[in-house]
């Protein structure tokens, strides 16, 4: 696949325009109607705001033709709360990814070993399938499935390898068999002086395998992978307040949250945060942190073996994203607009944690008509979705 340079979205220019009206209620009958006549919106603003509408179905998994199959799903929920993975004692993708916190953690940055936080702010699971662009704050994964295998390896996360995730699919019966029943046999990893029990690259029990052998522990490591992915297409909510109302049911928002509604488009809210999950997938510079952001995140996917170009992607399976050549300076301290669906349920926010709703929202340069800033927040109450059925929810 040719690599290609994707377009850069220009900077974020926020415009204080004319004041909205709230909800009537003898509204039309259908939204475009409704969007014109009584929010006062023009035409070219109402079809963006109708574009906020969340799809009926998911969009096609990149890079993952076992996306959809139930029995990937089932061993990628069990994989997700088994602490059995992980070099650090009990954790497990749950720990940071807490169902009950509508799959994050709640706090500014985590700090799964004492004495060694991580960098960035834990982003919610909920939704992430629907997400069409690359993952982490940094794109360092441009697929879902490839997303966890971080994770997974990260010293500050669950310190794990590898060559530990495919010896413990292979010691247990039930992960085993549901494997082998989805993604094929198993390698010879009984065989200890070829498959060392723990190794990742950089360690010499990993280094020292053939290429052959890392290439089979890698494919074990992908499908693990995809499995979580196919777990995180059961992780996806149902209609908001805003999709009701986007369908016409115009009581589902109150005057102070449709107002917000006017307010957010007035404020040019929209330019980043667009589309069905709110977000335009793109990468912005926001200070001058000592994080680098998307440049470094740049390299990390360009030489990672699990990226669209590498063997593990299932071609055929969606459309994988262009890679980029490399970073440019306008990637430096860049991070990804995140997507505003539950983001009342999702705080702290930004890619540091460092901020509340009222802070972000009170951010100099952001907004203003005076006020902006409450009925805004009461819109946003609006993008709470249904969550997932109860059995996605917990472990098996």
């Amino acid at each position: 696949m040719p690599r290609t340079r994707t377009p850069r979205a220009s900077t974020l220019v926020l415009l204080a325009l004319a004041s909205g009206v709230g909800a009537c209620s003898e509204a039309p009958a259908d939204f475009a109607t409704h969007c014109r006549e009584v929010l006062g919106l023009a035409p070219s603003e109402c079809a963006t705001v109708a574009d906020f509408r969340l799809p009926e179905t998911l969009p096609p998994a990149r890079g993952n033709a076992y996306a959809d199959d139930v029995r990937a799903a089932e061993l990628g929920r069990a994989i997700f709360f088994d602490a059995g993975f992980a070099r650090v004692p009990g954790v497990s993708c749950a720990t940071c990814h807490v169902p009950a916190l509508t799959f994050q953690d709640g706090v500014a940055v985590p700090e799964v070993v004492p004495g060694a936080p991580g960098p960035r702010n834990t982003p919610t699971l909920l939704d992430t399938a629907r997400l069409e662009t690359a993952f982490f704050w940094d794109g360092r994964a441009d697929s879902l499935w490839s997303q966890p295998l971080f994770a997974f390896e990260n010293p500050n996360e669950m310190g794990s390898s590898r060559l530990r995730i495919a010896h413990r699919i292979a010691a247990l019966p039930a992960y085993r068999d549901t494997y082998e029943a989805v993604f094929g046999a198993l390698p010879a990893l009984a065989d200890a002086a070829r498959f060392p029990s723990d190794g990742r690259p950089g360690e010499p029990a990993f280094d020292g395998m053939s290429p052959a052998d890392q290439d089979a522990v890698n494919r074990v490591a992908a499908n693990v992978g995809k499995a979580l992915e196919a777990y995180q297409r059961k992780l996806v909510s149902g209609p908001a307040r805003l999709d009701r109302y986007l369908d016409g049911d115009f009581d589902a928002l109150d005057a102070t949250e449709s107002r917000g509604l006017v307010r957010f488009v007035k404020s040019g809210c929209y330019a980043c945060h667009s589309g069905p999950m709110l977000t335009d997938g793109g990468f912005y510079a926001t200070s001058a942190a000592v994080d680098r952001g998307r440049a470094a995140g740049i390299e990390t996917l360009l030489a990672s073996p699990f990226n669209a170009e590498g063997p593990y992607f299932d071609r055929g399976a969606g459309e994988p994203l262009p890679l980029p050549l490399g970073p440019e300076d306008a990637d430096e301290h860049a991070f990804r607009t995140p997507s505003l669906r539950h983001v009342t349920l999702t705080a702290p926010y930004g890619h540091a944690g460092a901020r509340t709703l009222a802070e972000v929202l009170s951010t100099p340069g952001v907004l203003y008509e005076p006020g902006d800033e409450i009925v805004i927040a009461a819109f946003f109450r609006a993008l709470e979705g249904t969550p997932p059925p109860a059995e996605w929810r917990t472990p098996p």
